[in-house]
């Protein structure tokens, strides 16, 4: 997992294969709650409100042997668009309101690519990121690009997306779809693919649920977890040289953790602790940060997938809410593993409450000190389509925008645990974020070897 500043790759002939979307039909299903909250201001920004109006996009990148044989990755790219509603899908804003439109599947093709030949892998990733703030902006139709670099012994095919059409785990699914389309294609084999939900359709779900009362108690619980973070959205505990209601250019940084030996030593004895994976992880952090100078309470959001039918779990979609964490940092990493895990035991009964109800229910109580949320994800790609895959090389990729802000994803890969952290380019933040990380790797290492014993480090000083 990474940014486009640091993704790198051979150049070689880039070809982008252009998708025409004909008709549709306007459809009665809104979008969903993070689509809304993505899209309004990406379509419709406040004329001189200095709003940030960059495309945010994810993509991702693997690689197939030899030089790509066109006729069998247009094959793919069109049945991989066909069968997934949610990239047959466009928005359009009018007088603040976003509207979904829908097309059938013989209303896409997928063209011929263009062709242009691009020296250098710094050229390329210039190329790569003007090409998808270009497509994959939300008031494009499609809101998405197709591409390759086309080498003569190795190849990458590198498709980016507008968020609202995607999250992280739909860039497995369009890894391990696309990968299969493509090598069946070249063995003539039909490569019939199971069907799979439309996120369209969840999207209807979604709003026809039954309205939760304001009366339940999970409401709340989440009153009481803002209430603590003084009725505001959680904030990373440290100056990061970004005053409030300002912004600054995104800086991303990726670091390993753990590698393999250490991370499987690190779960097994969280686990013998009775800890989880992601409380693992929620509970290192909040140590770390403690170390560092911060509080002895971490709150945090983490986002939570909602793939929670079968028909869901390979379709293409962003399939995600939040839910809140309050991780109490004891003397002993195994005490503060214990809090992190009773609080994401109860966190999952909140994320089961529409984030919409939550917000209506919490009303004008609750104030937006950041544009950005900080916020704690973790995926264990091992356990995601195309783990078993060998050789493939594949690059979850986001762009970079502005921050004001830190938010980091943890990632699990056969290599072990890395980090990427999102935050303000200051001199201040760069500072911040480096001690944090050197503090979380100690933790983790620590914890691996003893985690009733490791206390907090207390080696790094008071927060600069």
């Amino acid at each position: 997992m990474t940014s486009i500043a640091d993704f790198h790759t051979a150049p070689g002939q880039y070809l982008e294969w252009p998708v025409v979307m004909r008709a549709g039909t306007a459809s009665s299903v809104p979008p969903s709650f993070n689509q809304s909250f993505h899209l309004s201001s990406a379509l419709e920004p406040a004329v001189g409100s200095g709003a940030d109006t960059a495309s945010v996009w994810i993509a991702v990148a693997f690689d197939v042997d030899g030089p790509i044989d066109i006729d069998a990755l247009t094959s793919a790219f069109g049945t991989f668009v066909r069968r997934h509603p949610a990239l047959r899908t466009s928005f359009a804003a009018r007088d603040g309101v976003v509207a979904r439109r829908v097309y059938e599947p013989d209303e896409v093709d997928v063209m011929t690519p263009t062709s242009v030949i691009v020296d250098g892998s710094a050229a390329l990733t210039a190329h790569i990121r003007a090409r998808f703030d270009v497509l994959c902006h939300p008031a494009r139709i499609p809101s998405y690009s197709l591409a390759a670099v086309s080498r003569t012994s190795r190849s990458t095919v590198v498709c980016g997306f507008d968020h609202a059409h995607v999250d992280a785990v739909s860039m497995t699914v369009a890894a391990e779809e696309i990968s299969h389309l493509y090598a069946a294609h070249h063995v003539q084999d039909a490569a019939a693919l199971p069907e799979v939900g439309s996120f369209v359709d969840f999207c209807a779900t979604e709003i026809a649920a039954p309205v939760v009362d304001l009366t339940d108690p999970r409401l709340q619980a989440w009153a009481n977890f803002f209430a603590s973070c003084g009725n505001r959205t959680p904030e990373f505990p440290f100056d990061l040289g970004v005053p409030s209601g300002t912004r600054a250019p995104q800086a991303t940084t990726v670091h390993r953790l753990a590698d393999a030996a250490e991370a499987a030593a690190f779960e097994q004895a969280c686990r013998d602790l009775g800890g989880g994976s992601f409380a693992a992880v929620a509970a290192a952090m909040a140590q770390a940060s403690a170390d560092i100078g911060g509080p002895s309470t971490l709150p945090l959001l983490f986002p939570l997938h909602t793939r929670r039918e079968a028909r869901y779990e390979q379709a293409i979609g962003w399939f995600t809410t939040n839910a809140p964490m309050n991780v109490e940092v004891f003397e002993t990493f195994a005490g503060t593993l214990a809090s992190a895990q009773s609080s994401f035991r109860d966190a999952l009964a909140l994320g089961t409450v529409p984030i919409p109800r939550v917000l209506e229910a919490v009303g004008d109580t609750l104030t937006r000190g950041r544009g950005d949320v900080f916020m704690i994800s973790y995926v264990d790609y091992r356990r995601l389509p195309g783990a078993d895959a060998t050789g493939r090389n594949a690059h979850h990729i986001s762009n970079a925008t502005t921050a004001d802000d830190a938010q980091f994803w943890v990632s699990r890969t056969q290599d072990g645990l890395a980090l990427r952290s999102r935050f303000p380019d200051t001199t201040q933040a760069h500072m911040v974020i480096e001690r944090f990380v050197r503090a979380l790797q100690s933790v983790v290492r620590a914890a691996a070897s003893d985690p009733v014993n490791t206390s907090d480090l207390l080696l790094l000083g008071p927060s600069a």
